[in-house]
């Protein structure tokens, strides 16, 4: 066991009464897993061991059970799953059990150590270039004229290189403080492609989505779909934010999301309660439209993991119908999504545990970042609206980071 881990000053103990805040303020090069939800924080040191082979449900089902069994024999009293799951299903998770797991309740963000963060100045590449993103958009719109395609979500990313490195501490501190009402988290990758690396290789980010929770028999999805950047004017925000949930080109969007959600939850729920229309939610840089769903497990061995993966990929990240959407996403993006757009979270041996949507994320590697953002299309968007929408979600992690880009930079 690390020698670093003998020496924290956070108990042991899973159910130790210790401040979220405390630890935020002990994740360092040593912490391998870090979550934090409106409800639960989690710190995870070291590593007991890890799934390497893909996310299918059958396969997974099983080498989860024999991560827990392994955990136990080796002396974890209350081992937890940490890790994420891929887009595609036939892609490696990133799934393990740290050697030390300490949890406490919800931060108090209020009380968050979050100096500003150190200007960064990195040079900047778009993959794709926005004329090929506009291109997919617009090829995306012909498919709905021609075939039964009705949305598909096409994403972009930014590939900086930041000289000096990344301060991953003070980036999470940055996503948390800022993200009071998400999902924050920072995994550690291990290695990739086979080959090992000086610096972990991170996954780090700050959702507003909660694919689905499980505590006992209760369930909570919170699908998102509907998106409007916010303005710096209070009157005009709010205006937008008003605009977006009267806006029918975004209900539509949001229904898609939200039928298929129930329509996958139903048949593993006793009960399940559908508000009949969207909310709206807010980022620091951003307007949602929400639906919060709530039901009852059927069968209580049916586990937060299982529900994700019933659900997993919804049409907030893939499209509908989901093979269509499928075969448009390989064929018009440029790029492997790996764990983005996938889900990121925890699970206990009772079945409980909270999975968000791996969005608003980037992989951070020593002085390399690649961020993520996508957008829903459908028939009444334009490419114009939606590079502006995935240029809006970059500003998550850009912020965080320190990173001033001008919009134009981003279009």
């Amino acid at each position: 066991m690390n020698s670093k881990l003998l020496d924290s000053p956070i108990p042991a103990a899973l159910d130790a009464p210790v401040a979220a805040n405390a630890l935020l303020d002990n994740y360092g090069d040593d912490a391998t897993f870090f979550f934090a939800s409106p409800r639960l924080t989690f710190l995870g040191h070291g590593l007991h061991a890890r799934l390497r082979s893909p996310g299918r449900e059958a396969l997974l089902a099983h080498q989860v059970g024999e991560l827990f069994a392994s955990a136990r024999q080796a002396g974890i009293a209350a081992p937890v799953l940490a890790g994420a799951l891929p887009f595609d299903a036939d892609d490696a998770a990133v799934l393990f059990v740290p050697e030390r797991t300490h949890r406490a309740g919800r931060l108090a963000h209020a009380q968050i150590r979050a100096a500003a963060p150190r200007p960064l100045h990195g040079r900047i590449r778009q993959v794709p270039e926005a004329a090929v993103y506009h291109h997919a958009v617009d090829e995306a719109l012909r498919r709905f004229a021609t075939t039964a395609l009705e949305k598909v979500v096409l994403s972009r990313a930014l590939e900086v290189h930041a000289p000096g490195g990344i301060d991953v501490r003070a980036l999470l501190t940055q996503l948390a403080a800022h993200n009071p009402n998400g999902f924050t988290f920072a995994l550690d990758l291990f290695e990739r492609g086979g080959h090992s690396i000086h610096r972990p290789l991170r996954l780090m980010g700050a959702s507003p989505e909660l694919l689905v929770s499980r505590h006992g028999r209760t369930l909570t999805a919170n699908p998102i779909a509907g998106t409007l950047p916010r303005s710096k004017d209070p009157v005009e925000d709010e205006a937008r934010g008003h605009s977006l949930l009267a806006s029918a080109k975004d209900l539509h969007e949001h229904a898609l999301v939200v039928d298929a959600v129930a329509k996958s939850l139903a048949p593993l729920c006793r009960t399940l309660v559908v508000p009949p229309r969207p909310s709206l939610i807010k980022t620091a840089t951003l307007w949602h439209l929400s639906t919060l769903v709530h039901g009852e497990v059927a069968d209580p061995a049916t586990s937060a993991l299982d529900l994700a993966q019933a659900l997993h990929p919804t049409p907030a990240v893939c499209g509908h119908p989901r093979a269509l959407a499928h075969a448009a996403i390989r064929e018009l993006e440029p790029f492997e999504r790996g764990l983005f757009t996938g889900m990121v979270g925890w699970l206990d041996e009772t079945g409980d545990g909270e999975w968000a949507v791996t969005i608003r994320c980037a992989e951070v590697d020593a002085d390399k970042v690649r961020l993520f953002a996508g957008a829903g299309i459908v028939p009444a968007s334009t490419p114009e609206s939606e590079l502006n929408e995935t240029a809006a979600k970059f500003r998550t992690m850009l912020n965080a980071m320190g990173l001033d880009v001008p919009l134009e930079d981003l279009l």
